[in-house]
């Protein structure tokens, strides 16, 4: 067969056997896939002019489809695999994607063909004697495929998340004869039409990643308003990595690019992804949370900066290379993913996502005191999408042991639960990791603790128990002006009231909220310690709703109608504790006042004290025990043998 022959056969088997025009054919011509000495690229044949021979051939080929010339490789490959995989994970790679491997794996000379041109047997064309990586390419996949998008896998109807065939087949993404994704899914390789051979450009309409988007339908992702994973135009600013950039997209400098314009590129890369969700590394060292922080450490454009919460001296373990790609969600029976960290034990973490969902945040964050409304318990909108769990509480300070699984959460605790108590740990908590809780030094089961069952706690469930109204000689007075801001006795908060960094003054602030840190222990906005309510500690975390004037030390007023703690509504008790005798707040109350068995955390000492770190183990804290508190003792009725076993002269009942 002359050349000519040859050519006006390559021409014929494009049309018959690829199902084009002859379009694809004048197209491979200007691509880097034409690797003869006609070709543009640096890779190509000394002298060789045909271009379809490289990968095909008329007769006597390989009898995979379509008619294969280049030599096979014989390489085991290590495959993909996700705990979040819904349908069976890969095998070797079989079909057109062993086909593309032949030369992107970096194991066969580019020229290493089957038969060669115009007859003979198999041999090697002049001046592609080398692989790829040999010949300087940067695409070169390698025999590790598991940090790449799985091929030879079966397009599962069944997953939700998934994209109708029909649609697929609309959009020219093509599935194998099996119903098989393979690497021509994506890739056409007879037209560079669109970069990298893709079959679809990388923004349409001024958004990015409409490949990814054609087959991935992730849940939240097109239906949460104002989502800026998906519609901000926010810019780097300069300063650091890139977080967008994509190669062969845009430049690494290009402070133009946005999360709009790469959508799912902006934290995923389907080569070279650094774990089983393909999300890309930025080489520090602390896993999943690397590409999160690549965008929120200050360095774009109107962002908070998370990372430099952190950093602070006490935070959520995020950064640490020892809980690096710990967090790995899974797929579980009903389809959902999630992760599930019941008895974590050794495996116990905390990553970005572990508290949120990339694919369904959108801005707005849990109001402040000063807010119209007051605070509330509902999760907010950083944390919509995230699971969590919801116990079925006990009695009064029981251990709460059976708990709900929530897909989407309702209220902030949802979230935090699902870590800090019982379905985490069981009945052995971790222990403080700064080595500050009293006692054993464990952290405490707060599921325990927020039980609205409980004689008191803070109304993070449910609102409190007190409510602010005395019913005195006097007359029935009501003291709810000692909380701060729009806060009221049917008020709810949410853990991150407390729990913030230090230097968060409000959403218009670029300090974020939430507990990612701070410099006070444990990760609070404001100081807490032993020493709270007594002089000097007027700015402490408690006074940041209980009026200072009415319980602080130094500043208080002896006027009882402000407080429920007081005789007859006329004087005030918390001023003899604390002005007269500058008692902190942990004198009479719990150390962890989260909540606690008795009304107004009020903890037992001396004779059989309460244990720690309830009670804060001094000598002068706490109760005289022998006197049980209840439920009958009214505010503003107080006397001194209501607390009191060794009762001062002239202060009997």
């Amino acid at each position: 067969m002359n050349r000519d022959v040859g050519n006006l056969f390559a021409l014929f088997f494009l049309i018959f056997f690829l199902g084009g025009s002859g379009a694809g054919w004048a197209g491979i011509a200007n691509t880097k896939h034409n690797l003869s000495a006609s070709g543009t690229s640096t890779i190509k044949a000394t002298s060789e002019q045909e271009i379809c021979v490289f990968c095909h051939f008329p007769h006597n080929a390989n009898p995979a489809e379509p008619l294969w010339n280049h030599s096979l490789s014989g390489e085991t490959y290590i495959p993909y695999s996700s705990s979040t995989l819904f349908a069976a994970a890969p095998g070797q790679p079989t079909g057109r994607s062993k086909l593309c491997l032949s030369c992107h794996d970096g194991t066969i000379a580019v020229g290493s063909l089957r038969h060669m041109p115009r007859g003979g047997g198999g041999g090697t064309i002049a001046g592609l004697e080398s692989t790829l990586s040999g010949a300087g390419s940067s695409f070169v996949l390698g025999t590790d495929l598991s940090d790449d998008h799985p091929v030879s896998i079966v397009f599962d109807t069944g997953n939700s998340e998934l994209a109708p065939i029909a649609t697929l087949e609309a959009n020219g993404i093509i599935l194998d004869e099996n119903g098989q994704i393979q690497c021509g899914s994506c890739h056409d390789p007879h037209s560079d039409v669109y970069p990298k051979f893709l079959r679809k450009p990388f923004t349409e309409g001024g958004y990015g990643a409409v490949l990814c988007r054609t087959c991935h339908d992730k849940q939240y992702w097109s239906t949460v308003a104002n989502m800026p994973h998906r519609d901000s135009l926010n810019q780097w600013n300069g300063t650091g990595d890139n977080p967008w950039h994509v190669p062969g997209h845009n430049l690494a400098n290009d402070a133009s690019s946005t999360p709009r314009a790469n959508a799912c590129e902006s934290c995923h890369q389907p080569h070279g992804g650094s774990d089983t969700r393909l999300v890309k590394s930025y080489g520090k060292g602390y896993g999943v949370s690397e590409v999160c922080l690549t965008c929120h450490n200050g360095n774009v454009a109107t962002g908070k900066d998370i990372e430099a919460s952190l950093n602070k001296l006490y935070a959520h373990p995020v950064k640490d290379p020892a809980y690096a790609w710990r967090h790995s969600p899974e797929r579980m029976g009903d389809g959902k993913v999630r992760e599930q960290p019941a008895n974590l034990g050794n495996n116990r973490h905390a990553q970005c996502p572990d508290c949120h969902n990339p694919h369904a945040v959108s801005a707005g964050v849990s109001p402040d005191i000063d807010d119209v409304g007051g605070t509330n318990n509902l999760a907010s909108n950083v944390l919509k999408g995230v699971w969590g769990v919801e116990p079925v509480w006990p009695g009064n300070w029981g251990q709460v042991i059976s708990f709900t699984e929530v897909d989407d959460i309702q209220y902030q605790y949802q979230l935090c639960l699902k870590c800090h108590s019982y379905y985490a740990f069981g009945t052995n908590p971790p222990m403080d990791p700064w080595g500050q809780m009293r006692g054993t030094g464990q952290l405490t089961d707060q599921a325990i603790e927020f039980n609205p069952n409980n004689e008191s706690y803070h109304p993070v469930v449910a609102p409190g128990k007190n409510d602010f109204i005395m019913n005195t000689v006097n007359g029935v007075i009501d003291y709810s002006g000692s909380l701060l801001g729009n806060l009221t006795p049917g008020s709810t908060m949410t853990c991150a009231d407390c729990h913030s960094d230090d230097a968060y003054t409000g959403p218009a602030g670029t300090v974020p909220k939430g507990p990612h840190g701070s410099d006070n222990w444990p990760m609070l906005r404001a100081p807490w310690s032993s020493l709270t309510g007594s002089t000097g500690t007027l700015n402490d975390l408690c006074f940041k709703c209980h009026d200072n004037t009415v319980y602080g030390a130094g500043v208080i007023s002896s006027d009882g109608s402000k407080t429920g703690f007081s005789i007859d509504g006329s004087y005030s008790l918390h001023y003899v504790h604390g002005r007269v005798f500058n008692k902190p707040c942990m004198t009479c109350h719990a150390a962890v006042p989260h909540g606690w068995k008795r009304r107004a955390l009020l903890v037992f000492g001396r004779t059989t004290p309460d244990p720690a770190p309830y009670n804060n183990n001094a000598s002068n804290r706490g109760l005289d025990s022998r006197i049980n508190i209840g439920g009958s003792e009214k505010s503003g009725n107080w006397q001194c043998c209501d607390c009191h076993v060794y009762i001062p002269v002239g202060l009997g009942c």
